[in-house]
């Protein structure tokens, strides 16, 4: 979520998508606080030179492998509450997707998830 909403301020400057990463890169710090910042600190000068090392980095820390497995798994198996409305369904399920940006479920996939939760 950390990375999203960065990315998406970063992107409001109206950069072309090559100067984006050089913007990420160049902000990133600033974006971060106690951990996450102690985290990056930690890195030599210079061991992270693309924004793609940040963010596999920064994922694998901040969000390991058994945390993907279970999100990815809740996306997997989504069904609609007993009483939930299709409304709060859907946001749920937005919500799920963008807790692991990392899902690789396509658009079609995720539709097929979705309609296959949903009560009669």
């Amino acid at each position: 979520m950390h990375l999203s909403t960065f990315m998406e301020q970063c992107n409001s400057m109206g950069a072309s998508d090559e100067d984006a990463k050089v913007v990420y890169l160049r902000a990133f710090a600033f974006s971060l606080a106690c951990k996450a910042k102690t985290w990056l600190q930690s890195h030599p000068n210079k061991s992270l030179n693309t924004w793609e090392e940040v963010v596999e980095k920064f994922i694998a820390r901040f969000f390991p492998p058994s945390k993907f497995i279970s999100t990815k798994s809740a996306i997997a198996t989504f069904s609609q509450g007993s009483k939930e409305p299709l409304c709060e369904t859907w946001e749920r399920f937005k919500a799920l997707l963008l807790r692991c940006p990392n899902h690789n479920f396509d658009d079609a996939a995720q539709l097929y998830i979705f309609n296959s939760g949903l009560k009669p």
